[in-house]
This record gives C-alpha cells, sequence and structure tokens, in this order.
C-alpha cells in the first residue's frame, strides 16, 4: 500500500523559493510600511538567511532609511544669540561694502 502522505509528522513543511528577483520585488512595499524588519519564517526571511547579496543589500537599504530618517529629524534648539549677531554683522559688513562700490569717487 501506497501512502500520499511521505511526510514525517511534526516536521516543518518546506518554504518555498525565491529568487533574488522575486525578493527585490517586495523590497519597496516591506521599506514603505517604515518597519524593515522580515518576519521570520516567511520565503522572503528564508531567502535571506541563504542569500548573502540579497542580505548585504537590505543591510545598505536598512542603513539608508535610517539616515534619511534621522535627516528628517526636527532640531528644538535656536542658534545662540552670538551666531544671529555674527550674521547680522556679516549682513551690515556687506551692506557697507556694496555700497561703497556703488559710489563713484569724484
Amino acid at each position: 500500500m501506497t501512502s500520499n502522505n511521505n511526510k514525517k509528522r511534526g516536521s516543518p513543511v518546506p518554504m518555498p523559493c525565491i529568487s533574488c528577483a522575486e525578493f527585490q520585488q517586495q523590497l519597496p512595499d516591506l521599506f514603505a510600511t517604515g518597519d524593515h524588519r522580515i518576519a521570520d519564517g516567511t520565503p522572503l526571511h528564508e531567502h535571506l538567511d541563504t542569500c548573502e547579496n540579497c542580505s548585504a543589500l537590505v543591510r545598505d537599504l536598512q542603513y539608508i532609511a535610517e539616515q534619511a530618517s534621522a535627516l528628517l529629524l526636527t532640531v528644538d534648539e535656536e542658534p545662540s544669540d552670538a551666531v544671529w549677531q555674527k550674521i547680522q554683522e556679516t549682513l551690515d559688513t556687506e551692506r557697507t561694502m556694496q555700497a561703497a562700490l556703488k559710489v563713484e569717487p569724484s
């Protein structure tokens, strides 16, 4: 008698293999959510475990996303009075120099 169930009970079901191209097609959706984690046990995670190129790509994209996010953070600190004073002095100096250039010698 031949059994249709050749799998052992309790053994994990093999994950479908995906190619690098299939994996990379799903990256925009992964990074669009802002959550750059890939759930364990998914075909994406299984591919990352076996493909160094895609693993490196995801690490690079995660780094880029983190750096871009940091650029968007607002700074709560205002420039000091000394900075504003230096800006004002520079503007005044430039205005004085421009006015001097406009006056023709007699």
